[in-house]
Order: structure tokens, then C-alpha cells, then sequence
């Protein structure tokens, strides 16, 4: 059936129910105005302009113009046929699959022998580098949720109004609205890499929890195993940026403390008794650079917060600031925002002595902000890759009590799950395995909890 066909049946249903006494002024300026409003596509332009074109061009509409019941009808019919196209659904998003021999389940995987593409129907495109398998979650509308199982992939999305893709690869997600970038996970040593060529992305997982923001022409490289991230500018990276942003070799920081495994119940942080200052900033306030008085007024104002810096992957500089301003000051008297910063950055640049005395601080002074709670799961996942899994218990339960649906609860309590498991064996770690599955039946952890649930 086309369009007349339809447009003529929605006239004759409502023929029947229109009073023959219309006036025929107040009928001329009501079709009128219900051919504007079709026209105008509110919200669907293209598929209202054609209706309102062809209610214009129409047979049926100059036979009837000159007749107040049925114009007043056909009117009534634009109005439903408007309605119908503004209101129904949008369509989700398709894609074709090529050159992979099969793609049941919605997985993909490409042939040692040559990539695999897809083709998502608003221009996006997947390729994926031979001997890749990803698999194509969920589509929508908007974008799609994509799984990369191991391998490489580069993508490039159309930018939209409100489009939203992310890759996820192990416990990492990139979050993108329209980009162009490569992604690569290697499931055997856990190491995530992502080359953005266009736009910006952020890159969330445990060695990211807050998210990590890239330019165009920046690299990241995470490493599970190592506990540590890299940010570096690529080729493409800004004339204003050249200079890179990496992790220090090994080796090349200072040598750290002999460390202390700090409990949820011991005070930790900076001296004993140390106390909120007074004229510190109030939670909530813009934060600063830490200064110590020397150098212009305005130098301070110029330079970078230790929260840019760290965004900026420049980890390094945060240390040898904090350290050259006095690093047990910072931890009594800096802001909130700079004990954070230097919590992260200490913990990017595998400087662990410094990164518990940071996250204690923060709980110590700062006990009832989410920053506050969430040092409480970065200390024990600190502590736990420390190699010391039944400490690390006591702080992701004080993370999950304090925190239940926080940002971390899923891995705190994924992480407990399998630090019970090395600690007390399965047996005592399956309560957590099915308790984890009820909550989290999607998440990072959840193989590991079917493996524990395994007879």
C-alpha cells in the first residue's frame, strides 16, 4: 500500500464522524494550519515534509478543498498521519558483517588469513585485524555496545545528536559519541591500548575508575598485570603538547619507603592528630595548586591543578611537586581535590608508599565525601596487589558497607570474591560468587563467579 492509499483510508475513517456544518473560513484556516504543522517535520522532518508535500500535490486534496466536510476531514487525517510518523519508535541501528565466515550470536571473528568489517547503517564502521573476535552486545537507536574479546579494532563513528557507542575489553570501557580511534586487548597479558585519531574518548576500568579523557593524536596503554597506565602524544598530538606524557621508567622515581600494610582501623595519612585546617577549602570549592609562598602571585593561578595534570598523564610532576613542597604538609593541609590527585597519580606511577599515606589521609580528613569512601576500595585493591589479599578484605568490606551502591561496589565485591578464594579456598568464597551474580550479573567478575558455582 503507498502513501495516497494510506492517507485516503485514514480519510474515510474519520468521514463518517464530521458534522456536514463547518464553517468554511474557520475549515480554510485549519487545514492551513495543519499543513504547516506537517510540514514543519517536528522532529521528523524528512518523513512529515513528504506528507505535507503530497497533501499539497494531492488529487483527493483539490477535489475536496472546496468542500468544508471532507477538507475538514482530510485534515484530520494529516493530523493522525502526523501523529503516527512523530510518535513512532525510532528504528534501531543494523550492520552487515564481511569477510568474516560467520557471525552467529552476534560474534565476529576474523581469519588469521584477513579483517573482518562492519557496517552500521548510520555510516559507522568496525574493522577488525585478522585473528580478532569481537562480539556486538546490544543496538539501539543511538549506537551499539560492542565486546572486544581479544585482538585489534579500529573504529570510526559518525557523529550524531545524542549517539552513544562504548568497547568494552576486559574490565575497560571507551565511552565515544563520534570519533575515529584503535583499540587493542590482549586477553594473556591484559594489556589495553588506545590510539585516538579523531575526537576525544574516556577510558574507564580498574586503573581508571574516574575515567581518563584523550585528545586527538594521544595514546593510552593500560596494564593489568602491572597495575600501572600510560598516556603519550602520538604524531598527531598538538604543537602545544609535544612533549610526552608517560609513566617514569622503572627505576627512575625515587625509591619508595618500606611500606606499611595500613588497616581500616588505623588512622594512617599524615601526622598523628593531624586535623581539618582552618581556612582549608570547604567541599565542594573550586581547587588550587598547593603554594608555599614563593615565586609571583600569579604563577600559582597560571599553572595547571594537580587533578589536570593527572588527566594530562603527567603523573611525574604531581610527585616531584608534592614531594619538593613537603609531602607529610600536603597530606595534613592540602585540598581534598589535591589529596585525591595525588593519590591517583601515585598509584599510576607505581609509587605505592605514597599512594596509601595519600588514600589515608583522605579518609582520615575527609571521612564523609564519596572520596573519602572510595579510598577506602583503592586502599585495599592496593593492598591486594600488593600481595597481601586477606588485608585487603577488611577494606572492601568497609568499602561496601560505607558504599553499597557506589562506583566501585562491583569490583570491590568481584575482588573479595577471588581474594577469599586464594585466602580460605572456594568453599568460602561461593556465598560471595552467588551473591555477586544476584547483584552484578553482567560484570568483569561474573566467569569467575559461574567457575566458583561450578560442582
Amino acid at each position: 500500500m503507498n502513501e495516497a492509499e494510506k492517507l485516503s483510508r485514514l480519510a474515510d475513517l474519520v468521514r463518517g464522524g464530521v458534522p456536514a456544518d463547518v464553517d468554511a473560513a474557520h475549515d480554510a484556516a485549519e487545514r492551513a494550519r495543519f499543513v504547516e504543522a506537517v510540514s514543519r517535520g517536528a522532529g521528523r522532518a524528512g518523513a512529515l515534509g513528504r506528507v505535507g508535500s503530497w497533501l499539497r500535490a494531492s488529487p483527493l486534496w483539490s477535489a475536496l478543498s472546496g468542500r468544508p466536510r471532507w477538507s475538514f476531514a482530510l485534515a484530520g487525517a494529516a493530523a493522525l498521519a502526523l501523529a503516527l510518523v512523530t510518535l513512532w519508535p525510532a528504528r534501531p541501528l543494523d550492520y552487515a558483517v564481511e569477510g568474516a565466515p560467520s557471525a552467529a550470536g552476534r560474534y565476529i571473528a576474523a581469519t588469521a588469513g584477513g579483517e573482518a568489517r562492519l557496517r552500521f547503517t548510520d555510516g559507522t564502521s568496525v574493522a577488525l585485524s585478522p585473528g580478532s573476535a569481537m562480539r556486538v552486545v546490544d543496538v539501539d537507536a543511538v549506537g551499539a555496545r560492542m565486546l572486544l574479546e581479544d585482538g585489534r579494532a579500529s573504529l570510526r563513528v559518525t557523529r550524531r545528536p545524542k549517539a552513544r557507542w562504548s568497547v568494552e575489553a576486559g574490565p575497560f570501557a571507551v565511552l565515544v559519541t563520534g570519533t575515529a580511534f584503535d583499540v587493542s586487548w590482549s586477553r594473556g597479558d591484559g594489556t589495553l591500548r588506545v590510539d585516538l585519531h579523531e575526537g576525544s574518548v574516556t577510558v574507564r576500568g580498574p586503573l581508571a575508575p574516574d575515567g581518563l579523557p584523550l585528545r586527538a593524536g594521544q595514546r593510552l596503554v593500560a596494564r593489568m598485570r602491572e597495575g600501572d597506565v600510560q598516556i603519550s602524544s602520538g604524531d598527531a598530538a598538538s604543537a602545544a603538547d609535544p612533549a610526552p606524557k608517560a609513566l617514569p621508567p622503572a627505576g627512575t622515581a625515587a625509591q619508595p619507603r618500606e611500606e606499611k600494610t595500613i588497616g581500616p582501623g588505623d588512622a594512617g595519612g599524615g601526622d598523628a592528630g593531624a586535623v581539618r585546617p582552618e581556612g582549608s577549602r570547604a567541599e565542594g570549592a573550586p581547587a588550587s595548586p598547593p603554594t608555599d609562598g614563593a615565586g609571583p602571585a600569579g604563577a600559582a593561578a597560571a599553572a595547571p591543578s594537580w587533578a589536570q595534570r593527572v588527566a594530562a598523564g603527567d603523573f611525574r610532576a604531581v610527585l616531584a611537586e608534592a614531594e619538593q613542597r613537603g609531602l607529610g604538609g600536603v597530606l595534613e593541609r592540602g585540598s581534598l581535590d589535591d589529596l585525591v590527585a595525588l593519590g591517583d597519580a601515585a598509584r599510576y606511577a607505581r609509587r605505592g608508599d605514597v599512594a596509601q599515606r595519600a588514600l589515608s589521609a583522605t579518609r582520615k580528613r575527609f571521612p564523609g565525601t564519596s572520596q573519602g569512601k572510595a579510598a577506602a576500595f583503592l586502599l585495599g585493591r592496593l593492598i591486594d596487589d600488593g600481595g597481601s589479599p586477606e588485608a585487603a578484605v577488611a577494606w572492601y568490606d568497609t568499602y561496601l558497607a560505607e558504599s553499597p551502591g557506589g562506583p566501585f561496589a562491583a569490583e570491590a565485591l568481584g575482588r573479595k570474591m577471588v581474594a577469599v578464594e586464594r585466602t580460605a579456598g572456594r568453599a568460602a568464597a561461593r556465598p560471595i560468587a552467588e551473591l555477586y551474580l544476584k547483584r552484578h550479573p553482567r560484570g568483569a567478575h561474573e566467569p569467575v563467579a559461574r567457575d566458583l558455582l561450578t560442582p
